[in-house]
């Protein structure tokens, strides 16, 4: 259950037209649009920052990283979402979960290195 209220057409006018927009994409408003809907700007915005990251990425690239990202944040939410959207744009099981293992590897290396402490030798 979600901690915040769910707008779902109830926002503000823009918000509404935006949701109305969306469940013709998806034929339904996604949750993370309903938590986002009272607030047409704030909404609109959001959709703009992800539809212009990754700018000059192919749509599969695109999908991995956010699934990686997502995996190692642990937001389960947009890993079934994007793992969705990936199996859409062509990718197969195996390429999700091998960039989720590079991104739990890395992970790991991040989160050693900056308990340690160690100075950055190795550079471009």
């Amino acid at each position: 259950m979600a901690s915040v209220k769910m707008y779902r057409g109830t926002g503000d006018a823009k918000a509404a037209a935006i949701q109305e927009k969306l469940a013709k994409n998806f034929g339904f408003v996604p949750e993370v649009f309903q938590a986002m809907g009272r607030n047409g700007d704030f909404l609109e915005a959001a959709l703009k920052v992800a539809e212009v990251a990754g700018k000059g990425l192919d749509p599969k690239t695109k999908e991995l990283i956010i699934i990686a990202v997502s995996a190692v944040n642990g937001c389960r939410y947009c890993v079934d979402a994007h793992r969705a959207a990936a199996l859409q744009a062509g990718l197969k099981d195996e390429e999700i979960t091998a960039a989720i293992e590079i991104a739990a590897a890395i992970s790991l290396y991040n989160n050693f290195n900056k308990a340690i402490g160690l100075t950055s030798d190795l550079k471009a």
